[in-house]
């Protein structure tokens, strides 16, 4: 009996799964596009933190405001119930027309803005995002002031 048990826990040992990741429910592409993760540090007041996503790209660009614009869509993985986030392609949005100096290109990241990019703060998922192989994906953290203002009546 003794060698029994010991031999079954042997065997449970050998073939028991690695611990899984929460990515692995993820796919690692969607509709042809990859899977970017960023993973935001426990805070005591997630309420009071929202994340923006900021998708673009480097490219050589003149003196002219440039830009791109894709909406974002949030979908739910099947099964589970964990949110993630796929961005459209995107197209060029409306730009200046100056006449810029020669030399003046330069490279610079050149953002994708678009509906659907300032997501609430959550420290407990990975937020997973996919884009366009030709992307990559910035992001910043903004906090809202402990301090309550008060309106006026007028």
């Amino acid at each position: 009996m003794l060698l029994r048990c010991a031999l079954s826990v042997a065997l449970y040992s050998l073939v028991s799964p690695a611990p899984a990741s929460e990515l692995d429910a993820f796919p690692t592409t969607v509709d042809g596009k990859q899977r970017q993760v960023i993973r935001l540090p426990k805070a005591v007041d997630e309420s009071r933190f929202m994340v923006e996503l900021v998708p673009g790209k480097t490219e050589l660009v003149d003196c002219n405001l440039r830009s791109y614009r894709a909406p974002i869509k949030r979908e739910t993985l099947d099964g589970w119930g964990y949110p993630y986030f796929v961005l459209a392609d995107p197209e060029p949005a409306a730009t200046t027309l100056k006449a810029c100096p020669s030399g003046s290109e330069s490279r610079r990241f050149v953002r994708v803005r678009g509906e659907g990019l300032m997501l609430p703060y959550n420290s407990r998922l990975p937020l997973v995002v996919y884009l366009p192989a030709d992307l990559q994906l910035k992001y910043r953290v903004w906090r809202a002031d402990k301090t309550l203002s008060d309106a006026r009546t007028e």
